[in-house]
């Protein structure tokens, strides 16, 4: 029985032998799954410009976009829609989860850039940052690093500066454990999996609230427990549209329009720390999140046609860099220049220190990665959501994948 439909029938090593005509269809589907991996979607490389310009705009201070933290959740149904993807497309194919393969590309993906990032913080914050000593910033250097930032910043409040961060520790546990959860979802019988995973996205949105009201806003916000019903989302929707025909250009532009008029109202109420926001508007900006990304998978829907544009293509291509690199220059910027000197400056620096990671580090470690499994960079859900740290209230994410 395969684990799910169309799943590969013969061994791994048969892949390797040509001459095993019994093994074809393995072969013929392992080089479905490759093409599958190579699939390009510019719209949501569209969609992460969103995101991550949201959260940029929150963290500087810009006027009507005090609510841009919203950001981090439209990232979080990105990341857990992508990495949900990429895994049940695998195991369709090859019948298995490679997990050193996936858990290789992830630190290739997100590690060099952060080391990066992480080795400017420590030799220029101490002089910009002198209140915390030198131990304080290694210390928060190393949260960061180990990807311990999300519970460190909802119980101790730390890291001080690198709050931004949070949410890029919330997408690694996701994908941590999230391999295995996929591998125990493809032994369930496919019409129950839509319903195990919607009951488990009911139970983390009712965890969230049941902390907020216990232990505040907060030591709620920032975990990954509490957290993760977006990363749910997401793979809540890339499970419906796997068993989903393609959807019409008419019903894509209708998933358009209620997810621009959802994420607007959270951007319009959505204040930080109000109690509605935690409890609805969460929610709220994820149903914005799943309308975008099925309006996007139609290519010639208005939201796709957008979204597409260059310009937020370039950026979203990469907005991982200009998450990480974004929040200290905000963070200190906002304190000495009115929001329209902050903005700009804070934008033009993010792309261009994003700009010298992504020609330096990442791209050249793409082709490494994927010989690894074809891997391509939709499939790469990037923690943007990052950009959303809310350090006076920012949010991260992640999750970006």
């Amino acid at each position: 029985m395969p684990i799910f439909p169309g799943l590969a029938k013969c061994p791994t090593a048969a892949l390797q032998n040509n001459n095993h005509g019994g093994c074809a269809a393995a072969k013929i589907k392992m080089e479905t799954w490759v093409a599958l991996l190579l699939r390009y979607n510019p719209a949501l490389d569209g969609l992460r410009a969103v995101a991550v310009v949201l959260v940029i705009s929150d963290h500087c201070g810009v006027p009507v976009f005090d609510q841009g933290y919203f950001g981090v959740d439209l990232f979080f149904v990105l990341s857990g829609f992508l990495i949900t993807r990429l895994l049940v497309d695998e195991i369709d194919a090859t019948g298995r989860i490679e997990l050193w393969r996936f858990y290789l590309r992830r630190l290739l993906r997100l590690a060099p850039a952060l080391l990066l990032f992480l080795a400017a913080y420590m030799l220029i914050a101490p002089s910009i940052w002198p209140q915390f000593d030198f131990l304080l910033h290694l210390r928060d250097a190393a949260l960061v690093g180990f990807y311990l930032s999300d519970y460190s910043q909802a119980f101790w409040h730390n890291p001080k500066v690198l709050i931004h961060t949070w949410s890029l520790s919330v997408e690694e546990h996701f994908y941590l454990i999230w391999p295995f959860a996929v591998l125990l979802l493809a032994r369930i019988e496919p019409r129950w999996r839509l319903a195990v995973l919607f009951g488990l996205y009911l139970l983390a949105s009712a965890w969230r609230i049941f902390e907020y009201e216990t232990v505040g806003w907060n030591a709620t916000y920032y975990r990954f427990d509490t957290r993760i019903s977006g990363l749910l989302c997401g793979a809540l929707l890339a499970t419906f549209l796997q068993h989903k025909g393609p959807i019409s250009e008419k019903a894509a532009n209708a998933a358009g329009l209620i997810a621009w008029t959802a994420l607007v109202i959270c951007l319009s109420i959505g204040f930080w720390e109000a109690p509605w926001s935690l409890v609805v508007m969460t929610n709220l900006a994820h149903v914005a999140a799943i309308g975008l990304l099925i309006a996007a998978s139609t290519k010639n829907s208005w939201v796709s046609s957008i979204l597409s544009a260059p310009p937020l293509v370039a950026i979203g291509i990469i907005s991982y860099g200009m998450y990480l690199w974004h929040y200290p220059a905000a963070l200190y910027f906002r304190e000495l220049t009115p929001w329209y000197l902050t903005g700009p400056i804070v934008l033009s620096f993010s792309i261009v220190m994003a700009m010298v990671s992504y020609l330096t580090i990442e791209r050249p470690l793409q082709k490494y990665r994927r010989s690894l499994g074809g891997h391509q960079r939709n499939a790469e859900a990037k923690p943007v959501s990052a950009g959303d740290d809310r350090a006076l209230p920012t949010a991260t994410a992640t999750a970006t994948t």
